[in-house]
């Protein structure tokens, strides 16, 4: 079977209208994000979802692969109605889709490869795999907009919070004692649990943290994390735009 890699993307983003046809260094955000995804040495094809044409027209110009969606609440969301609009002769070909987030420009192709990998080696009652990388700065650690998980010593997760977790009695930030893991949003899916998502009933603690993938774990799945070293951060801001520029030169030595 074959893995299929799946970037949603969104024009009208609130926080940065028009941030995937965002320019730079040669390149608009989707086509960054697109290249590393075909970077992949697992993935079989990469698919561009989106409900915006000129998102489209430009991954075409590229030669890349488009589904047009309509308006989806989510990227979930878009992905599986992507999967439904590409017809089930070429969906029976995969067994794992990767939601490949449009603004992370900066995607390791090699993390993509390690979550399809956890999610192959994994049990049946693993129906999904993503990532996540130290905290060592306690702003992060503390920041609601960063997303923390545990795990097990089977690397299973156990939560995922916008609060700080591990969370000791003292509320003293400890990394040299204590291992903080910020959760990094790409998921590798079992395609049939990922054409079945959307009807599972949101969870108290998804509706809670705003975490969807909480929705999973409190239905009884299990959800394999891989820890990698260090990824480039996302884009949600054009203050996080800025961040990003000033860190990809060097993207090159860890990809």
């Amino acid at each position: 079977m074959k893995a299929l890699g799946v970037i949603p993307a969104r024009l009208g983003s609130t926080r940065f209208p028009g941030k995937p046809l965002t320019e730079f260094f040669g390149k608009t955000m989707i086509e960054h994000t697109y290249a590393a995804a075909e970077g992949s040495k697992l993935l079989s094809k990469v698919v561009v979802a989106s409900d915006s044409e000129r998102v489209l027209r430009v991954i075409q110009g590229v030669g890349g692969d488009t589904v047009l969606t309509g308006a989806c609440n989510t990227g979930t969301d878009r992905i599986v109605q992507a999967l439904h609009l590409m017809g089930s002769e070429e969906l029976n070909e995969y067994d794992i889709v990767v939601n490949i987030q449009g603004d992370e420009p900066g995607v390791n192709p090699r993390h993509i490869d390690m979550c399809i990998k956890a999610l192959r080696g994994a049990g049946p009652d693993s129906v999904m795999s993503t990532l996540a990388t130290p905290i060592f700065d306690e702003r992060e650690a503390r920041s609601q907009d960063s997303v923390k998980c545990v795990a097990d010593r089977n690397s299973n997760a156990l939560y995922f919070s916008r609060a700080m977790i591990p969370h000791s009695k003292t509320g003293i930030f400890s990394p040299e004692t204590t291992a903080y893991l910020r959760h990094v949003g790409m998921y590798a899916f079992r395609k049939d649990f990922l054409l079945e998502f959307p009807t599972l009933p949101p969870s108290d603690l998804e509706e809670s943290e705003d975490l969807e993938q909480l929705r999973v774990l409190s239905a009884g799945y299990r959800i394999k994390l891989v820890q990698v070293d260090s990824t480039l951060p996302g884009v949600d801001t054009r203050a996080d735009l800025d961040a990003l520029k000033s860190r990809w030169p060097a993207r090159a030595e860890t990809n």
